[in-house]
C-alpha cells in the first residue's frame, strides 16, 4: 500500500560509460540516487560457490554494517569505514559470501592480493582453488587457466594502460566482456586517481562495495566517493570498539629531536628542498631510534620503523643490524620477511620499512611503530601507520598496550607538518604527548649529552648521514650507471659508503671519486676574460 503509483514511477535505460556521470549530477541536484542490486532474484550472473566454514563468526559491528548494506534480497552499493585491525577484510567476504554470484576483489598490492586469498580459502570460506584467479603481474596463477568465478587482483593490473602481453589481454577482454555480481574495492580511499575511474569501465558489477579505514584525503576527494561507489553505509568509532577490547589501546607520542650543530648549520644555509633532506637525517633520530628501538624489544614487544624517504630505512637497519623492507624487494622475499617478524620464536623482533608497508599487511603481534618521517602533513599516512598496531593485544592489563611514536626535527620545518597530523590525532580522541627527552639507563639525556651534540654529534656516523643528506640524487645515478657500464653491465660489488643509499637499494657501490665535467654553456661566457672597458 505504499508503492509510488505507476504514474510517478520511471524506468529508463542509462549507457554503461555514462552511469557515473548520471549518478553525479543527481548528487549535485540533491536528489538521493541508490544502486542496489536484486542478487536473489538474478539468474543470469554467473554463480560463485562459496559457503562460511563452520565455526566463523562476525562480531556485532560487523553484522551492524552489513545490515546497512542488505535488505529483502538485495545488497545496495557504497563503502564502509572500520579501523585498521577491525576486520575489513571478514565483512568484505561476508558481502561475496552472501550474495554468491561472481565477485572481484581489488587490492592496491600484490601481498594484500595473497592475503585476500588465504582468508577466502583457509580461514573463513571454502571457495576452492580452481575458483579463484590472482591476476598479477608476477606470479598469481592466471595464464594458462581458465577465469575463475572469484578474481582478485590489483589496481594497477587492471587499469594498466600499456601493451599487455597476448595472455594478459586476452584475460582482460574476458574479464570486460563477464558481469560480475558484486565488486570489493580494499583501501577505497587509494580509487580517486583517474586511471582507477577506469576499473568500472573493465570490470562491469552490479554491487559496489568499499572498505577503508582512513576517509581522509588532502586533496578534499572523499566527496567523489558517492560519485564512484555510492554513499557511506557505516562507520565504526574506535573509542567504542577499544572499550569493547575489540582494538588496542594506542598512545601517540611525539619526539622532538633537535638538530646536532653540524646540521643546523647546514640546515639554515640550504635551499627549501635540501632542508627537508637534512631534518629526514637528523643524527639524533637515530639516537631516538636505536634508544626505543632497544628499549622496547627488552620488554618483548614487536617492533616497525616507518619511513617514507629510503635513505634513513637502509642507513638505520644497517647500522642497527636490523632487516628492512622496501618496495625494490619481491613478492617472495617480503612474505619470508614478514613469516619471521610473524613468528614468536624468530630473532626478527624489528623490521624497517617504507611506505610500501602502509597498507594491506596483517602484523597482529606488532605493537610499538617508530616513524623516522612522513609525508608532510598527511594525515592518511598517520591514520595508516597507527592502523598496523590497533590490533587487539589480549592478556595486557596497562592502560596502553600499544605506543605510536613520531620522529620530529625540533626548531625545523617539520615541526609545522607534525602539527597537523597532530591535531587529526587528538579530534580523532588518541591519547597524545610530547616527549622532549630521553634518559638513557645512566640518567643522561640522549640528546644533550656531548655538551649538546647528542650521542651522534661529531662522529664519522654524523658526517655519513650528513653526506647522505646532500648529495644530489641525479649524480648519486649517473655515477652508479657509469661504473656498471665500465664493469660490463654488472654490477661491481666492493667497499661503499654511506652516500650510495641514496636511490641505490641493496646495491653496494664502489667509492670513486667525484670528476669536474666541463661547464654549462650558460655559464661559459664567465669563464671568458673580460674586455677593459674604454675610459
Amino acid at each position: 500500500k505504499n508503492e509510488v503509483p505507476a504514474h510517478l514511477r520511471w524506468q529508463i535505460e542509462i549507457e554503461r560509460s555514462e552511469h557515473i556521470n548520471v549518478k553525479a549530477q543527481c548528487v549535485r541536484l540533491e536528489y538521493p540516487c541508490l544502486e542496489e542490486y536484486d542478487f536473489a532474484n538474478d539468474g543470469v550472473t554467473p554463480n560463485l560457490n562459496i559457503e562460511a566454514r563452520a565455526g566463523t563468526f562476525i562480531r556485532s559491528y560487523q553484522e551492524k554494517s552489513l545490515s546497512k548494506m542488505f535488505s529483502h534480497g538485495r545488497a545496495r552499493s557504497g563503502f564502509i569505514v572500520l579501523p585498521c585491525g577491525a576486520g575489513k577484510t571478514l565483512v568484505g567476504i561476508s558481502a561475496v559470501a552472501n550474495i554468491k554470484k561472481c565477485a572481484a576483489v581489488i587490492c592496491n598490492t600484490s601481498m594484500a592480493v595473497t592475503q585476500w586469498k588465504q582468508q577466502f580459502m583457509s580461514t573463513w570460506t571454502n571457495v576452492k582453488e580452481s575458483d579463484i584467479t590472482c591476476f598479477l603481474s608476477k606470479g598469481g596463477d592466471w595464464q594458462g587457466k581458465k577465469l575463475g568465478n572469484l578474481l582478485i587482483t590489483t589496481y594497477p593490473m587492471i587499469t594498466n594502460s600499456k601493451k599487455r602481453s597476448a595472455a594478459g589481454q586476452k584475460l582482460i577482454e574476458e574479464i570486460r566482456k563477464r558481469q560480475w555480481g558484486i565488486i570489493v574495492l580494499d583501501e577505497v580511499h587509494l580509487s580517486f586517481a583517474d586511471t582507477f575511474w577506469r576499473v568500472f569501465e573493465i570490470i562491469n558489477a552490479h554491487c559496489k562495495l568499499g572498505l577503508t579505514a582512513t576517509l581522509v584525503r588532502e586533496d578534499d576527494k572523499i566527496k567523489d566517493l558517492k560519485n564512484l561507489i555510492g554513499p557511506k553505509l557505516f562507520e565504526a568509532d574506535w573509542q567504542d570498539l577499544a572499550s569493547q577490547g575489540y582494538l588496542a589501546r594506542v598512545q601517540c607520542v611525539e619526539v622532538w629531536c633537535p638538530m646536532t650543530p653540524a646540521f643546523m648549520a647546514t640546515y639554515l644555509d640550504s635551499k627549501p628542498r635540501q632542508r627537508k633532506d637534512l631534518w629526514i637525517m637528523n643524527p639524533n633520530k637515530l639516537a631516538a631510534v636505536e634508544f626505543l628501538v632497544n628499549y622496547w624489544e627488552e620488554q618483548g614487544h614487536k617492533i616497525i620503523v616507518f619511513s617514507d624517504d629510503l635513505r634513513p630505512v637502509v642507513a638505520y637497519s644497517n647500522h642497527l643490524g636490523r632487516p628492512c623492507m622496501t618496495g625494490q624487494d619481491d613478492s617472495q622475499t617480503r612474505e619470508e620477511l614478514l613469516a619471521k617478524f610473524r613468528d614468536a620464536g624468530s630473532k626478527v623482533k624489528t623490521i624497517f620499512m617504507s611506505s610500501v608497508g602502509d597498507a594491506a599487511i596483517d602484523l597482529p603481534d606488532a605493537s610499538v611503530i617508530i616513524q623516522i618521517s612522513s609525508n608532510f602533513g598527511s594525515r592518511q599516512k598517520e591514520a595508516q601507520r597507527l592502523g598496523r598496531v590497533l590490533r587487539p593485544k589480549p592478556g595486557s592489563t596497562a592502560p596502553f598496550n600499544a605506543h605510536f611514536y613520531t620522529l620530529v626535527s625540533k626548531d625545523t620545518q617539520e615541526m609545522y607538518y607534525s602539527t597537523k597530523r597532530q591535531r587529526y590525532l587528538v579530534d580523532q580522541g588518541y591519547a597524545f604527548k610530547v616527549v622532549t627527552c630521553l634518559e638513557t639507563a645512566r640518567g643522561d639525556d640522549l640528546f644533550s649529552m656531548k655538551k649538546g651534540k647528542g650521542k651522534y654529534g661529531g662522529t664519522p656516523m654524523e658526517k655519513q648521514l650528513l653526506q647522505l643528506a646532500i648529495e644530489d640524487r641525479k649524480e648519486a645515478k649517473a655515477r652508479f650507471e657509469a661504473e656498471s657500464t665500465e664493469s660490463g653491465g654488472q654490477v661491481r660489488r666492493g667497499a661503499g659508503n654511506m652516500a650510495h643509499l641514496s636511490g641505490g637499494g641493496s646495491m653496494v657501490y664502489g667509492e670513486m671519486q667525484r670528476k669536474t665535467g666541463p661547464r654549462h654553456k650558460l655559464l661559459e661566457s664567465r669563464d671568458k676574460p673580460k674586455k677593459p672597458k674604454p675610459l
